[in-house]
């Protein structure tokens, strides 16, 4: 039943074809007692009518938001835009990796009446008259459902638009895991971290810190990272909110003998006849002060990255796992200018 709610949300457009602006008089008692009742407080700006449905313009805690509500005076959801920069750094690297020559027009931060909370991104391509395509998200950033064309089929059109001269048969290989991808070695520049961050820093991690830090920006800047590692040797990543300051994410290289078996299992099953060599895995958890867009601690995960050799080069593919060890999703390119080269 959740899957089937999920998929007729996604065919419903967050802006009613025809609508109305009406007075609050004119809205159902119904529909204004179920809004006092879903939110504590809140400011509506405007009222609209629409077919067999009434949707409100309002502020949350500061957050402007639009909710969606029967004749009935049943909530349907409500929708609150936000800024890519806000949002999980797995779906960011996910639709910027995936879909060179798109812009993203639109994403919405969802709540269901069913308690299901995700994300609704709205991409096209950058060209007169595109399609729009749907993705929808779940809170961590692992991707659901989308109507968006097959992302290698994107990528090997973009690259041959841009590189007349490519002409390379392996890219039209199928399966759920692309070919390995060559990183692009860019001039790392010093970043300073601001005022809030270095005092976080200098309070939790200094007293540990045997090499480093050495910091960079992730998702547009959006994020600081700070590499370090301590007098065991053992690797560190703190991740912070660039404009808030806020520590989100810390993540711990996990050394060989305690690779995860069950990350471990699912490699062996698709690298499977191919040579390969793990990079590197790191466990992510959340700071314990940090929540995400639904208020709740998120749980963990891993990132894994994997080189091949290609010739004198090496290629790199970027995998992420559940807190359960189970495969979530790809990513085409380091997390930054940091990550493996």
């Amino acid at each position: 039943m959740k899957k089937l709610l999920l998929l007729a949300l996604v065919c419903l457009p967050l802006v009613a074809g025809a609508q109305t602006k009406v007075k609050e008089t004119e809205v159902p008692k119904s529909v204004l007692i179920t809004l006092a009742k879903t939110y504590e407080s809140y400011k509506v700006k405007t009222w609209y009518q629409a077919p067999g449905q009434y949707i409100a313009d309002f502020i949350i805690d500061g957050q402007p938001g639009r909710g969606y509500f029967t004749a009935g005076g049943d909530w349907q959801y409500s929708a609150f835009p936000v800024k890519m920069q806000e949002c999980p750094t797995l779906m960011t690297t996910y639709i910027t990796s995936n879909y060179p020559g798109y812009r993203t027009k639109e994403i919405n931060y969802i709540e269901e009446k069913s308690g299901d909370n995700y994300y609704r991104v709205i991409i096209a391509r950058d060209a007169i008259d595109a399609t729009d395509c749907e993705m929808v998200f779940d809170t961590r950033g692992k991707l659901m459902k989308t109507n968006a064309p097959d992302p290698e089929a994107v990528k090997r059109e973009y690259y041959t638009l841009n590189n007349p001269e490519y002409d390379d048969g392996r890219n039209t290989r199928k399966g759920k895991r692309p070919l390995p991808e060559e990183d692009k070695p860019e001039e790392v520049t010093t970043v300073e971290p601001t005022g809030p961050i270095a005092a976080h820093f200098e309070k939790n991690h200094a007293k540990r810190v045997k090499k480093g830090p050495e910091w960079a920006k992730r998702d547009n800047g959006a994020r600081l990272v700070a590499y370090y590692t301590n007098p065991q040797k053992a690797g560190f990543e703190v991740v912070y909110n660039a404009e808030t300051g806020a520590c989100e994410w810390l993540g711990k290289l996990l050394e060989k003998e305690r690779y995860k078996k069950g990350i471990i299992k699912y490699l062996e099953e698709k690298f499977k006849g191919e040579k390969y060599y793990i990079e590197k895995m790191v466990n992510y958890t959340a700071d314990s002060k940090y929540r995400g867009a639904d208020g709740k601690k998120p749980k963990p995960y891993t990132y894994v990255v994997i080189s091949q050799k290609a010739g004198k080069q090496k290629k790199y593919t970027r995998l992420e796992f559940d807190a359960k060890d189970q495969f979530t999703g790809l990513l085409a390119g380091p997390l930054d200018k940091l990550d493996i080269q």
